[in-house]
């Protein structure tokens, strides 16, 4: 609780509005481009994810986004600043390995051959 207490305190005591319209310009690039592939998606989110790791970066803080690619989702990791060790997993592993199991069991309900 004291790690989420010390980047929370960071986090207000950062200059707000340069982040604040960092995440809209992300948010904008992603919406203009939804007549995109799969693919293209997916590499727009690990941009995306890049970039947001950069923002915390300037925050100075341990908290890492990244995108999983087999199940579509993005994640945060929340990390020991001095043993590198992940605290915390947003959505949990656990999570993230049913939701690929439920489009696993969706795909395999809903494949039909014509």
């Amino acid at each position: 609780m004291e790690i989420f207490n010390s980047v929370s305190k960071r986090v207000e005591s950062a200059i707000k509005a340069p982040v604040q319209t960092r995440k809209l310009e992300v948010s904008n690039d992603i919406a203009s481009n939804t007549n995109t592939s799969g693919q293209e998606t997916a590499k727009q989110l690990v941009e995306v994810a890049k970039k947001l790791n950069d923002n915390m970066k300037t925050l100075d803080t341990n908290v890492e986004f990244a995108f999983n690619d087999e199940i579509g989702i993005m994640f945060i990791n929340v990390i020991e600043k001095n043993t590198g060790k992940m605290i915390r997993k947003i959505p949990t592993e656990e999570a993230m390995l049913l939701s690929q199991r439920m489009q696993e069991i969706i795909g395999t309900i809903f494949d039909t051959k014509g």
